[in-house]
């Protein structure tokens, strides 16, 4: 867990998956990401995050959780915001894409991977504005419905398909947690075996409940994910593979583990 705006060099982890063979699924590799990656305003029921986009990909974070939308028809720009859709701190999303491709150009080794949300009563509107957005960097994103490997995925993002916007690779909910708690976890691996590290793109993610704020959860949940993953790698039979872990206020630790 953290809290702290301030990111000290130390904590750096800019090009860990450089180990990872090229042959290998991005479904079998272990990935810290963010909740509500962009939420870094809008008080305490609200805001998920405190480092921004460039210290998350820094410290190692690998998968985006973003919304988008337009405010009117005669936009043309997508924004990204929080997932209550809130009026704080606007940002295009072509500037989410910016970041993103800046941290790639300097790690090529890497690979970040996308989940877009569309928000509002637009969405048709922005989708065929993402469409654009993607067309203009299709060398550069993966879009196709197969998990790549790390050869194919290096130096791109990868999109995960999301109820409004079915764009880019499957991934399915773990289903890990239950009532804020990791809950026979190695049972429900144990019946997602097959394709936890294969087919498809497993996700794993909490998000807080409305009377309940994210730094309050996840003060206790990250402490449980840290703990489960150290002792999932040592014990499983999968090489510790469990997908995209998505978390609110992360600390450098369990990102690292």
């Amino acid at each position: 867990f953290n809290d702290n705006k301030a990111l000290d060099i130390r904590f750096y982890n800019q090009n860990w998956m450089k180990s990872i063979a090229d042959t290998t699924p991005v479904s079998a590799i272990t990935i810290p990401g963010t909740h509500d990656s962009s939420s870094l305003y809008g008080g305490p029921l609200i805001q998920c995050q405190v480092w921004t986009l460039e210290k998350q990909l820094n410290v190692g974070i690998r998968y985006f959780d973003m919304h988008a939308g337009l405010w009117l028809p005669s936009h043309k720009q997508m924004y990204a915001r929080n997932s209550h859709w809130k009026l704080w701190k606007l940002i295009k999303f072509d500037e989410v894409l910016e970041i993103i491709f800046n941290f790639l150009d300097a790690h090529g080794s890497e690979t970040v991977l996308l989940k877009v949300t569309l928000h509002g009563f637009l969405q048709k509107n922005v989708g065929k504005l993402m469409n654009q957005s993607i067309k203009k960097f299709e060398n550069r994103i993966w879009t196709a419905w197969s998990v790549p490997n790390m050869q194919q995925a290096r130096g791109k993002i990868v999109f995960l398909r999301s109820k409004t916007y079915p764009v880019g690779t499957l991934n399915h909910e773990s289903f890990f947690f239950e009532h804020n708690k990791l809950e026979n976890v190695e049972d429900k691996i144990k019946s997602i075996k097959s394709h936890l590290c294969n087919d498809y793109i497993v996700q794993t993610g909490k998000a807080a409940k409305t009377h309940r704020s994210p730094k309050t959860l996840a003060k206790k949940i990250n402490k449980r994910l840290y703990d489960f993953v150290k002792h999932h790698k040592k014990s499983s039979s999968n090489q510790g593979c469990l997908g995209v872990l998505s978390m609110d206020f992360p600390g450098a630790d369990v990102i690292k583990e």
